[in-house]
């Protein structure tokens, strides 16, 4: 491995689409930047559905190209845990994404932009000192001490660099949702234009399990299960059931398991040189774990926040608080809104949903807006509205 300096103005640790975006952001602007990355290639192994609600977003940070777009298309649909499936028409296209690639070009664009990129370097210690923050790292077999007055911390749900800034909190099952996912090939993945979403008690209990078709008899299929119902059956136990029923015999492709934190952010997701980024900031949908663009945002607006310290020399958490605000604007008002919906929908019982599910039924397919099904459930059952409050609330 090549020596790399042991000063820097700002080092990212974890090279996910957080990491790659603030390095980018801030190294466009001329910081001398370093990304580190604990795996042997950016964008691998692969642990996410690879589906976004709005390919179209995606154009904040790259150019849309096919060769990392899998699939696209506006249609999805929910099947209740009774069966009934309710088509739906997306405001904006979907996309289904191969991450290996898109990670890939990410890195890329960050490299281009003058940050220097290192892989297989695994990050061992951080510490704030004399007012800059030393963090050792280990490669190739040695060990390295590298410095800068700022550090991002991308490194995903499990970050260390939380819990040595002082930042970490113990998250409880209720707020954790485990996922399982195969990438399965099946000659029952005959149709690519619509994504599927299943739910119900004995599908995937506090959660949903998904198929994301990428082509024609190749897709994605995850289940996410809140935490507290894994304790007696894991979420691949869940995955292997629903697999069995609707893929049987199906060739396996690749597998992968994670979490991601159902919360809100953490109070605190700054600290005297440290921010965080990404799922280490819990910026993902509490009801879906949708974490790419909103993990996007947290590392440009992380970056820009980064640019705008070393310009004034100042690091201190109170003046990093400028990021959390400028998250709070820009993505605050979605995130608390899927909180609430998450705290509601998964603690509907199945009955609930069935009828909740028969009266949208009902509804045209092109006028399934939200205001519309909520004036129909209103009108058709309003017992459901207060049994879906009851629900939540205790």
């Amino acid at each position: 491995m090549i020596k790399i300096a042991d000063k820097w103005d700002l080092i990212v640790i974890g090279g996910g689409p957080a990491g790659c975006v603030a390095a980018k952001t801030a190294a466009e602007k001329g910081v001398r930047t370093l990304l580190l990355e604990r795996k042997r290639e950016f964008g691998v192994p692969v642990r996410c559905g690879e589906a976004v609600a709005d390919i179209e977003e995606l154009t904040d940070f790259i150019e849309l190209d096919r060769k990392w777009i899998d699939n696209s298309g506006n249609i999805g649909r929910i099947i209740a845990p009774n069966g009934l499936v309710l088509p739906t028409i997306f405001e904006h296209n979907w996309g289904v994404l191969n991450r290996k690639v898109f990670d890939y070009q990410l890195s890329l664009q960050a490299a281009e932009a003058g940050a220097v990129l290192r892989n297989r370097c695994n990050v061992t210690g951080l510490q704030r000192e004399n007012g800059e923050v030393s963090i050792k790292y280990e490669s190739s077999g040695k060990c390295f001490q590298i410095k800068a007055p700022i550090v991002i911390g991308a490194d995903g749900v499990e970050s260390r660099v939380s819990r040595w800034a002082g930042l970490n909190i113990n998250l409880p099952l209720s707020e954790v949702t485990a996922c399982f996912q195969y990438t399965l090939s099946h000659r029952n993945i005959d149709s690519i234009d619509h994504l599927d979403a299943y739910f119900g008690s004995k599908t995937a209990p506090g959660g949903y399990a998904w198929i994301f078709p990428k082509c024609q008899g190749l897709a994605n299929v995850g289940i996410a299960v809140s935490g507290d119902n894994t304790v007696d059956r894991s979420a691949k136990d869940y995955l292997d059931e629903f697999v069995e029923t609707h893929f049987p015999g199906a060739s396996y492709l690749s597998s992968t398991a994670g979490c991601f934190p159902s919360r809100m952010l953490p109070k605190r997701i700054v600290a005297d040189g440290v921010m965080l980024a990404g799922d280490a900031a819990y910026q993902t949908a509490p009801l879906t774990g949708g974490g790419i663009i909103w993990g996007m945002w947290g590392g440009k607006l992380a970056g820009e926040t980064a640019v705008k310290a070393i310009e004034k020399d100042d690091f201190s958490a109170k003046s990093l608080t400028a990021y959390t605000k400028a998250w709070s604007a820009k993505i605050g008002r979605w995130h608390k809104k899927e909180y609430k919906v998450k705290q509601i929908a998964r603690k509907l019982s199945d009955e609930i949903l069935n009828k909740t599910a028969s009266i949208i039924n009902d509804i045209p397919l092109e006028g399934r807006t939200r205001g519309r099904i909520f004036q129909e459930v209103l009108l058709k059952g309003p017992g459901l509205m207060m049994k879906a409050v009851k629900a939540a609330l205790f």
